[in-house]
């Protein structure tokens, strides 16, 4: 059987309450990874961290990746997955310690952090890390799966059962995150790895469309026989048409 062949496209949009875009994502076919990050901190901050943090994992891949491991890809995927998650982890470490480090030398990006998820794909895996709210969706055969856990207040929350899940959804602090890179001095991400087929997604985005649009809607537009280009703006349009009160991002990983 051939291998699939492998596709990461990302949209953003500022969406219809802000008058500027925090949220910031790169996408590497060639280095078969993609990043998210939602700023937050304010005006002109939050957008600061967001963007350190994409660039930061983006130079690490371009000038620091292994050559060993792009050896073993199809090979191992395996072990080649375990180097990449001590990889990733090294890598996130060190961008929250430099936007932290930023905050510390220069006042008014105090208070500035960022949330980040990113994937690495391999032939019929995918490694996945994040730090904060921004979520990884698997999709296969219509049904959507999240892949990440929420690093936030009312996520915590209803694992103790001190809430419900329907109170979450409604809960005025559900926006609240308990693990941001930047906010502290170290951060510890959280890694999954996922067996990938031919025919599944992945959507990696940020609150903006996981916040205003529902887990089935996500489902049916992402299990789209169509085009990436249209799945993600069709998405984008959804998460606006349901007032889109935040930037909206969404990364979308295809297996053909």
């Amino acid at each position: 059987m051939s291998e699939s062949i492998i596709r990461i496209q990302g949209l953003t949009d500022v969406g219809k309450r802000r008058d500027h875009n925090e949220d910031r994502f790169y996408v590497s076919e060639i280095h078969n990874y993609a990043v998210l990050a939602d700023g937050m901190g304010g005006r002109h901050y939050g957008e600061v961290a967001a963007q350190m943090s994409v660039d930061i994992i983006r130079d690490r891949f371009e000038n620091f990746f292994p050559d060993s491991i792009a050896g073993m890809r199809n090979s191992d995927q395996a072990h080649c997955a375990d180097m990449i998650i001590c990889l990733l982890d090294e890598w996130i470490r060190d961008a929250n310690y430099q936007v932290w480090h930023r905050g510390q030398v220069e006042e008014k990006y105090r208070e500035m952090g960022t949330t980040l998820a990113m994937v690495y794909t391999l032939p019929s895996t995918v490694v996945i890390g994040h730090v904060g709210d921004s979520r990884v969706y698997h999709v296969r055969d219509g049904k959507l799966t999240l892949a990440t856990v929420d690093h936030s207040f009312v996520n915590s929350q209803v694992a103790t059962g001190a809430m419900t899940e329907e109170e979450a959804l409604t809960s005025n602090q559900k926006n609240i995150i308990t693990r941001a890179i930047g906010t502290h001095k170290q951060v510890k991400p959280d890694f999954q790895v996922l067996k990938m087929a031919r025919g599944d997604r992945l959507v990696i985005c940020s609150d903006g469309l996981s916040d205003m649009v529902e887990d089935e809607a996500i489902a049916e537009i992402a299990g789209r026989d169509e085009k990436g280009k249209h799945i993600l703006g069709a998405l984008v349009e959804e998460a606006n048409h349901n007032g889109g009160r935040d930037n909206i991002t969404v990364v979308l990983v295809e297996y053909d």
